[in-house]
């Protein structure tokens, strides 16, 4: 009878340990945060609310990580007269100089055609598990569902330097 309660009280500690070990999901996003760190990102966890693609009545709101890089490169003039901007990878009408498949939330019809030209760049050099991006005076954020691993990360990255370096 001991024998049996003895190996109860193991396969009940050995059962917690294996409860709180991160899965392998968990260590990959935590091994992509760490390295996002390391090229100057910050990330949250944001709650977005989407544009409504064709068909839809009301928006979609999702969770999904954002990837920050902050502007530390803007004179006090340029933070005044910033034009933030805020496109989806969904399907509507608001998508003026944009390609298929993305649409404007914010800043439509507001940028310059070589600011549209360098985004469309963008977009078409991003990873389809990226969902969104917004530009701000404060930061440059990249809504990434986190899939790829680090060389995606480090594709997105080099990616963004065009649109960080012209100040869009």
């Amino acid at each position: 009878m001991e024998w049996v309660i003895s190996i109860v009280v193991m396969l009940s500690l050995i059962g917690s340990i294996m409860w709180i070990r991160p899965s392998p999901r968990e260590r990959m996003v935590s091994q992509i945060r760490l390295h996002a760190r390391k090229l100057g990102f910050t990330v949250q966890l944001a709650q977005l609310e989407t544009t409504r693609a064709k068909g839809q009545t009301e928006p979609e709101k999702i969770r999904v990580p954002a990837y920050r890089v902050l502007r530390h490169d803007l004179s006090g003039d340029e933070r005044e007269r910033w034009i933030s901007w805020q496109i989806f990878r969904t399907e509507n009408v608001a998508n003026q100089g944009l390609p298929a498949g993305w649409s404007w939330k914010r800043g439509e019809y507001q940028l310059t055609d070589s600011a549209c030209a360098l985004i469309r760049e963008l977009i078409e050099r991003l990873p389809p598990e990226v969902v969104a991006l917004e530009s701000s005076p404060v930061h440059f954020t990249v809504y990434w569902r986190e899939a790829g691993g680090a060389e995606q990360l480090d594709a997105i990255y080099a990616a963004l330097q065009p649109i960080l370096q012209a100040k869009i």
